[in-house]
């Protein structure tokens, strides 16, 4: 994968990988599987053709470009450009990568946008988060330094913290809120 153009071809290929080898829960794969079906999945990108099927590798493949999608109407950014900052980022399997956790709908309530990093940093005045299990003021925006909880882990989407996207990096991650923002 190290030539592959990170984006919608190593999610592709992702997918594929899984269609193709079916290692893993027997529920997860499509019996119907044909080599054409990666032209399918290419084709779902561009003009939202489906194949049909509905197995979970091909369910979470649409999901990530809906959610693209839902990125770029909300941003303004190209969802290919959205898809490629988060192939960049993914470093384990895309099945687990992909969630609401880790890629929330843009018209949350716990999600801010901003266009710069600057434009976060004037926001969130003084460098002081709240932590969401003690309420306690802490300076990391990750773990607490009062109880340690940390905002990243297996239990990140439980509403707590909120998510911050910057536009002009296409990123975004979970913090604990802001002091700043609390009113």
């Amino acid at each position: 994968m190290a030539s592959l153009e990170k984006g919608l071809e190593s999610l592709i290929e992702a997918t594929v990988l899984g269609l193709r080898e079916k290692r893993d829960f027997a529920g997860r794969w499509c019996e119907k599987y044909t080599e054409e079906c990666v032209q399918r999945l290419r084709k779902y990108g561009d003009d939202g053709e489906e194949c049909g099927f509905d197995c979970e590798y091909c369910s979470k493949y649409k999901w990530v470009i809906n959610r693209a999608k839902h990125y770029e109407e909300k941003l303004g950014i190209a969802w290919k450009e959205i898809l490629r900052s988060w192939e960049e980022d993914r470093s384990y399997w895309y099945l687990n990568y992909y969630q609401d956790c880790e890629q929330p709908r843009i018209d949350r309530q716990n999600v801010r946008v901003f266009n710069t990093l600057d434009d976060f940093k004037k926001s969130a005045i003084h460098n002081e988060y709240i932590c969401p299990s003690c309420e306690s003021i802490t300076n990391n925006a990750y773990e607490c330094q009062h109880c340690h909880w940390k905002v990243y882990g297996l239990f990140t989407d439980m509403g707590k913290g909120v998510f911050v996207y910057i536009k002009d990096k296409k990123k975004g991650q979970t913090i604990f809120m802001p002091k700043a923002w609390k009113n």
